[in-house]
């Protein structure tokens, strides 16, 4: 009967602290499950060619965002790191829908069905594109203080490279 009761009581305990790792591990990366979820549940609602449309907005509206000569002037004028953050996000977000709207236009729904696997990878890279960005461009880091360990993946300038590319990749190797 002693056997039986260590027995229940190791396999509980590692059930807990299984449970209690995993939910460790989900709130620490909870940020990048949101978007990542509505990132799928827009492929979903736009459909193939849309998540491709934004994939490629993305790389446009942060080039509109970085050449418009006026976007320093209008940042600046926010003051507060909060107000900053927002306009900048703002501005990026004008910068990539009117692009998203002409290049949905042009793919339309031309390229079939994406199965789930490539619209969950195209869908998490979108979301690690937009956390790089709005790290190292909007810097959220200044106004919110994230988890350690989305810091320690998106904070470092050394990274902030691999996941700009990343969804280009994705679109390379998963859409054909």
């Amino acid at each position: 009967m002693d056997a039986l009761n260590g027995i229940t009581n190791s396999v509980s305990s590692i059930a807990t602290n299984g449970v209690a790792s995993a939910w460790l591990w989900v709130g620490n990366f909870l940020v990048l499950v949101i978007i990542t979820l509505i990132m799928i549940g827009f492929s979903y609602k736009a459909g193939r060619g849309g998540i491709i449309s934004l994939l490629v907005a993305f790389y446009v509206g942060y080039a509109l965002y970085i050449v418009f000569p006026y976007t320093n002037d209008i940042v600046k004028a926010g003051g507060d790191p909060l107000i900053k953050a927002i306009i900048s996000i703002v501005l990026y977000g004008i910068a990539t829908f009117i692009p998203f709207r002409f290049i949905q236009r042009l793919v339309g729904n031309g390229f079939g069905v994406l199965s789930f696997l490539p619209r969950f990878v195209l869908s998490f890279l979108a979301a690690t594109f937009l956390l790089a960005v709005a790290y190292h461009i909007f810097h959220v880091n200044n106004i919110y203080s994230l988890p350690a360990p989305i810091n320690n993946l998106f904070e470092p300038n050394q990274y902030f490279f691999w996941w700009f590319v990343a969804p280009l990749l994705g679109l390379l190797f998963l859409v054909h």
